[in-house]
Order: structure tokens, then C-alpha cells, then sequence
């Protein structure tokens, strides 16, 4: 069992979590409401079995979410939006609520306590391919490049050159797309007068690296629809959408955790290599934050490299993001867009602006 946070320290997290969520996802905030209020202690201590970098919130909720998936005639699972196809409904008992989902918790301890042991966040939300796609459209623009996803889970933004991204103004003056058009569809608002850069260079390679990587082919790919928030309908069927087409187009997956897939990085002799990271690094320690950086810096000195990665300043220190950003505490808290080229040793490092952590927006940097 975990030695890390406190009971205390967990139910705040629990409430945190159900404040900053509530726009976007309200039933799921009403279940952290309810696993973070007094009455769920014995709800929220399952946490205590999680590694310490997974201690948090989302872990139990997509642990719950997963079982009620495999179980969808118990009560709870009659509430989740998910199962029943239908929005969230803002009348809901929140007293009700809670008292289902203890009783749910209850029946189901032993397995809960075994996919916080062994599982991890996973999400990994393909709609930032979109964003992904903007930072490599910017110069230059590389060809026959090895895509690279460090911390990948089950790879699907290695085909982020596939999906049909649409992008719109913020203010609706202007719209544009690029992609497959029979592949994913994605959407994303920018805040911008005129339409941005989109078209990409080619892939030679597409590799991703993950300590526990899912392959879409079996039933783990059921963990990837849990760790959804289930009250975010459109987010559940694009992401069964992008699961259907990774089977169709399989990329090679390999196990391996952030540092050491540096190590067999550094081992590649391809012309160039393109790293992508979204929303992995804040899980590592500041430590290994400062070790992943520092080696892969040292790998961009002594070959061609690009690095890109969509990552929370607040959460990610040791990364280079832009200062305004980084010390404003309301703004750290956004998704950052960086993106870093190394070109005969020398280095050049790019802030474009802040982003919605699924997607949804992008809002480019004014400087």
C-alpha cells in the first residue's frame, strides 16, 4: 500500500478535481464531489494502493468507470451517462448518487484495489493530434521524419498525419481542413484573424513507447473508454472511431517507460526523429522531468531532432515553457504548445500559445 497522501490530502484533490471539471464534465465532477465529501473515505482511500504518481483522481475514477463499463445493470452504472447513451442530467440527486456509487465500491472493493495497483491514466485524447499537427506544420518542415510518442499508451496520435483535422475561427471568419476525410474527424477553434499553417511533412517510421502499452486488439482497449470522462459523449465516439482505425493501420508499440525509451532512442540511426509528449511528462517526478530533459537535449546536439510537447507548466517545471505562461498561476494551469528543433547541434525553441487539454481550442501566442 502507497505511504503517500493523506486522507486529507486526497479528499482535497477529489474536491479540486470536481470544481475545475464541473463545466466540462458535470457528472463526473459530481462523482469526485462525492468521493472527496466526508461521506467517502472508504471510497477514496482505494487510492492508497496506487504508485504515488498515479495517486490522483483520475486513476480511481477511470477504475470505477471501467467497471461499470464490464457491469452496466447495477445502479451506478444506470446513472453513467457512458452506459445509458444520454446526457448528463443537471437534476440529479447528488445524495443518490453517492449512495450508489459506495454501494457500487463496496461490492466491487477487491477489484478496484487491483486496477489501481497495476493500471495507469491512460487517455492520451487523440484530439490533440490537432494540436500536434499545427506545431509540425511551423518551419521547417521535415520529411521522412521517424514519429516518435513517448508515452503513447496505445499509439492512436501516432496517425495524427491521418485524422481529418477542421479548424475554425474562434470569431467564425474563416475554416479549414486537412487529413483523411474518411479518417477520425476532429475539430478545433482557434483564436487567430486568419487560418494557420497545416500541412505536415511525411512519416518515415511511426514508433511508440509506453510502460504498459494497450493494444486496441483485445479487451484493454475497454481501459482507454474508462479513463474518458463518461459524461463526454463526443470524446467516448471519437475515441472508439480512432480505436477501429489504429486496428485497420497497426504502428509498432513497445514497452519501455519515459527514460528508458530515451535510451533505445539514442540508439536509432534514422535521419531524423520527431518526439511528440502530450500530458505524459507531468506525471513524472521533477527529477526524472530534469533527466528526460537533459538527455534528450544531449541527443539534439549530436543528431537532427524535433521535439514537440503539449504539457502543463504548473506540473512540469523542469521543461523550458514560455515565462509569462509559466508564472502567471491561472495561465500555468492551461495546456502549453512547445516545440523545440535541433539542426547541426543548435537549438531552436518555440512557444505557440496555450491549448484545451482535449483539443477543443487553441489560442496562439500574441508575441
Amino acid at each position: 500500500m502507497s505511504t503517500g497522501a493523506s486522507d486529507r490530502e486526497i479528499a482535497a484533490m477529489f474536491h479540486e478535481f470536481s470544481e475545475a471539471g464541473s463545466p466540462r464534465a458535470p457528472f463526473c465532477a459530481n462523482i469526485a464531489h462525492a468521493i472527496g465529501d466526508g461521506f467517502g473515505p472508504a471510497v477514496r482511500n482505494l487510492l492508497d494502493y496506487a504508485p504515488q504518481p498515479q495517486q490522483r483522481p483520475v486513476l480511481l475514477l477511470a477504475a470505477i468507470h471501467y467497471l461499470v463499463l464490464q457491469h452496466q445493470n447495477t445502479a451506478l452504472s444506470q446513472r453513467y451517462p457512458s452506459v445509458t447513451g444520454t446526457p448528463h442530467r443537471a437534476s440529479l440527486d447528488r445524495t443518490e448518487l453517492a449512495a450508489d456509487l459506495h454501494e457500487f465500491c463496496d461490492s466491487y472493493h477487491d477489484e478496484l484495489i487491483d486496477l489501481v495497483r497495476t493500471r495507469h491514466t491512460q487517455t492520451n485524447d487523440i484530439s490533440r493530434s490537432a494540436l500536434l499537427r499545427l506545431a509540425l506544420a511551423q518551419q521547417p518542415i521535415i520529411e521522412n521524419s521517424t514519429l516518435i510518442d513517448v508515452g503513447c499508451s496505445a499509439g492512436l496520435n501516432l496517425h495524427l498525419d491521418a485524422y481529418h483535422c477542421a479548424y475554425t475561427a474562434e470569431n467564425g471568419s474563416w475554416a479549414t481542413s486537412a487529413g483523411h476525410t474518411v479518417a477520425p474527424a476532429l475539430r478545433c477553434s482557434v483564436r487567430a484573424e486568419a487560418p494557420p499553417d497545416i500541412e505536415i511533412g511525411t512519416f518515415a517510421g511511426r514508433i511508440g513507447f509506453d510502460p504498459h502499452p494497450i493494444d486496441v486488439n483485445t479487451d484493454d482497449a475497454m481501459w482507454l473508454l474508462a479513463c474518458v470522462w463518461p459524461d463526454q459523449l463526443d470524446r467516448i465516439e471519437r475515441l472508439k472511431e480512432a480505436i477501429a482505425w489504429a486496428k485497420a493501420h497497426p504502428v509498432d508499440l513497445r514497452t519501455a517507460d519515459a527514460l528508458t525509451a530515451l535510451t533505445k532512442i539514442e540508439a536509432m540511426h534514422d535521419d531524423h526523429l520527431t518526439i511528440v509528449n502530450s500530458w505524459v511528462l507531468s506525471y513524472l517526478s521533477l527529477d526524472d522531468q530534469h533527466s528526460y530533459r537533459q538527455r534528450l537535449e544531449a541527443i539534439g546536439r549530436r543528431r537532427n531532432l524535433t521535439w514537440v510537447y503539449l504539457e502543463q507548466p504548473s506540473t512540469t517545471p523542469a521543461l523550458q515553457h514560455d515565462e509569462q505562461i509559466a508564472r502567471d498561476p491561472q495561465r500555468s494551469e492551461l495546456t502549453a504548445v512547445t516545440r523545440i528543433d535541433w539542426n547541426n547541434g543548435d537549438s531552436h525553441v518555440r512557444h505557440f500559445g496555450t491549448m484545451h487539454p482535449h483539443g477543443y481550442w487553441f489560442h496562439p501566442s500574441t508575441r
